[in-house]
């Protein structure tokens, strides 16, 4: 193929390849996908209708947890004695859990930092000490120890030491508290970027901004419609179709070609809203996190970012706008309501809260489960009459990697691949060194020439995918307009932006940035 060519107008350079894989949907799990096909000798087009990373990728709570949130139910033992399955669910996701977060912890450390964890045990709770020691030595035995856990169950003279336990309510109630480690990912973001970086270095193409729609099958291969941001349009074939759009899923399986059969897919995802407001809490916190369960019974942290602290999340099934995910009224008001009732030591108010953002989780549709499935899976679509495709949902972040190399051990089971596999280190992308150039902001390793380089080889077009996704500063900091003017000046010359188009992208950066983590919340 003419690179040249591909790069003026990739969609016109694709027309009528046939691919072992399309994979529609350009966050982790798609990335990741990608990655681990291509290496194992497929050909792959990964196609994402916005900016990879941008969608659920972006919004959670960014825990690479150890799996004890699946053990976590009101009254655990009669929960789980009613549901057997579930504890069994829960159990083999809790194992995933800890072979995931050791293995992402051991090859990529930049991209997670370990934290002390909290859990405190009341009186009244729906645990006793004895469970928190039984639940913590079941997970100690689901992985290898060469990445602790380092589990204490604290006395309660010991755990009201720590600052951010003494802040909890109910001192009188609490019988002790487990401390343990915990990781968080830097910013899942770069981690998506790095797999669509490492896939295409395996022979993937990965295209952005391209909407991607489900033709006909024909004789093992299904056309795939392509049409780009300036209405190009394209066709493709595909031997096999891995639809890992989230939760955009069955918006993908129910939208057909004009002029394609159009069947009739099942619900397969039930989105759950969590919402999330950041603070910043004076120093003798910094450090110190706590994962406790709400007024619902669900879980509820209260989760250290550098200097500052982010809490929630919130649990709520979600039906309205996709692509319009933003902390509402609603959801500021139960958070604050429960970090009060939860933390009156900490006396936090509307005022001091910083940002805020959410996300849908894209979980598996259940009419059993009201709240959806956890349960990752991997369905064939062929029962809906889409012969050689596939959805992923209930795939969380930490288990990308696993959740790639099931792809593309079901491709396997079909298809040979005939490319050349090559081996995956999984070594994340660092910033240039030594550029001399200026940093984006004050506290970040990433600088001018890192936005070049995203601009020409890391599928960046916009402010939002540099500032937040692929330098991961936006989170911990506000930019102001010399920095947001600084990278959109670097971004001009190497997407050929006019001065209107410059001062439109800059204005659209605002705009996003007050929709995504606005404190005052709307309906």
């Amino acid at each position: 193929m003419d690179t040249s060519t591909q790069k003026s107008n990739p969609l016109t350079a694709l027309s009528g390849q046939v691919f072992d894989v399309v994979i529609i949907g350009g966050g982790i799990v798609g990335a990741s996908s990608a990655r681990e096909a291509a290496a194992a000798g497929f050909s792959v087009l990964l196609v994402e209708k916005d900016d990879f990373a941008a969608g659920s990728t972006s919004r959670s709570s960014r825990l690479m947890h150890c799996g004890l949130r699946y053990f976590e139910a009101p009254n655990p033992i009669r929960y789980f004695t009613r549901h057997p399955s579930r504890f069994l669910t829960a159990l083999r996701m809790a194992r995933q859990a800890m072979r995931e977060r050791r293995e992402i912890a051991l090859t990529s450390p930049q991209r997670v930092r370990a934290t002390d964890f909290f859990f405190p045990i009341y009186e009244d709770g729906p645990y006793k000490p004895w469970q928190a020691d039984v639940a913590f030595g079941l997970l100690k035995r689901l992985a290898p120890n060469d990445v602790p856990l380092e589990y204490q169950r604290l006395s309660t003279t010991a755990a009201l030491e720590h600052p951010i336990v003494n802040a909890l309510a109910r001192h009188d109630m609490l019988r002790a508290a487990a401390r343990f480690r915990e990781y968080q990912f830097n910013w899942p973001e770069r981690i998506c970027i790095d797999a669509v970086l490492d896939a295409e270095k395996a022979g993937a193409v990965a295209l952005n901004y391209t909407h991607a729609s489900l033709g006909d099958a024909n004789g093992g291969e299904r056309t795939i419609i392509l049409q780009g941001r300036d209405g190009t349009t394209t066709e493709v074939g595909a031997r096999r179709v891995m639809t890992m759009a989230g939760i955009w899923i069955d918006d993908v399986l129910g939208r057909t070609a004009k002029g394609a059969s159009s069947p009739k897919p099942q619900r397969r995802v039930l989105g759950t809203k969590g919402a999330h407001i950041v603070i910043k809490l004076p120093e003798q916190y910094r450090g110190q996190g706590i994962t406790t369960i709400n007024s619902h019974g669900e879980p509820f942290y209260c989760i250290p970012w550098d200097d500052l602290h982010y809490i929630g999340p919130t649990e709520t099934v979600y039906d309205g706008d996709l692509n319009d995910i933003h902390v509402t009224a609603g959801d500021l008001e139960f958070i604050l309501s429960e970090t009060a009732t939860l933390f009156p030591g900490l006396g936090v108010t509307r005022g001091d809260v910083v940002r805020t953002w959410a996300g849908v989780r894209p979980l598996t549709f259940d009419p059993a489960q009201p709240k959806g499935n956890r349960s990752r899976i991997l369905h064939d679509l062929a029962e809906d009459g889409l012969s050689g495709v596939y959805a992923m949902t209930a795939g969380p972040i930490m288990s990308h990697r696993d959740a790639g190399r099931e792809v593309t051990a079901t491709l396997r089971a079909s298809l040979s691949p005939e490319g050349t596999p090559s081996t995956l280190t999984y070594a994340p992308h660092l910033p240039l060194q030594d550029t001399n150039t200026s940093r984006i902001a004050p506290f970040s390793p990433y600088t001018l020439a890192d936005v070049r380089h995203a601009a020409r080889n890391e599928h960046a077009q916009t402010l939002m995918g540099v500032l937040y996704r692929r330098s991961g500063a936006g989170l911990g900091h506000s930019f102001n307009k010399a920095e947001i003017t600084s990278v959109a000046n670097v971004m001009a010359e190497e997407l050929n932006w006019t001065a209107d188009k410059t001062a439109q992208e800059i204005k659209r950066f605002n705009e996003q940035t007050n929709r995504l983590f606005a404190i005052s919340g709307d309906s």
